[in-house]
């Protein structure tokens, strides 16, 4: 499988391997060959892109929801208004990218249907009672999306779009 910037991944293999030289605990990416590193990459990608994202994308022939025009937002640690070209995948996409990538690749059979799924045997309402069906000894439960994916995404996930945080749902309280 051969990576097609912007059609198929936002970032390229060099791009991944540049990034993981300076992260910690990357060393299944580097043992990982160039093949599986370009399905991490795609698939990855296609993980990533699955929100609602701020602004709308540039083109209604775009093989995937970067670049987008309208895109902006305010980033807290800058203090600033960041207003995202309409040329551009903004590097919170692709480190989200790297990050899920690595997750894959660390997570062996993380996408199977029903593999790693936490489910329940029953739910008490009174007294809130949960009971899970996974097996006592089996704590090997993952997210698909880990926060280190999820964190850089938040400001350019459209906020009360179904995807945005653990439910998607904005609650309000009624007195």
């Amino acid at each position: 499988m051969a990576i097609v910037l912007n059609t198929n991944s936002y970032v390229e293999t060099a791009d991944a391997d540049s990034y993981f030289e300076t992260r910690i605990d990357s060393a299944n990416w580097f043992d990982a060959d160039d093949e599986l590193k370009e399905q991490a990459l795609v698939t990855a990608t296609n993980l990533v892109d699955d929100h609602t994202w701020i602004g709308s994308a540039v083109s209604s022939s775009q093989a995937l929801a970067w670049p987008r025009s309208g895109a902006h937002y305010f980033d807290n640690r800058l203090g600033l208004h960041v207003v995202i070209s309409e040329s551009e995948v903004p590097e919170r996409v692709k480190v989200a990218v790297f990050e899920q990538a690595l997750h894959l690749l660390n997570n062996e059979n993380l996408l199977h249907v029903g593999a790693k799924e936490q489910r329940f045997e029953s739910i008490t309402v009174g007294s809130i009672s949960l009971s899970d069906s996974n097996s006592k000894d089996d704590d090997t439960t993952f997210e698909i999306r880990p926060s280190m994916v999820m964190r850089p995404l938040k400001p350019l996930i459209h906020r009360g779009a179904a995807g945005y945080g653990r439910s998607g749902a904005i609650w309000w309280r009624a007195n």
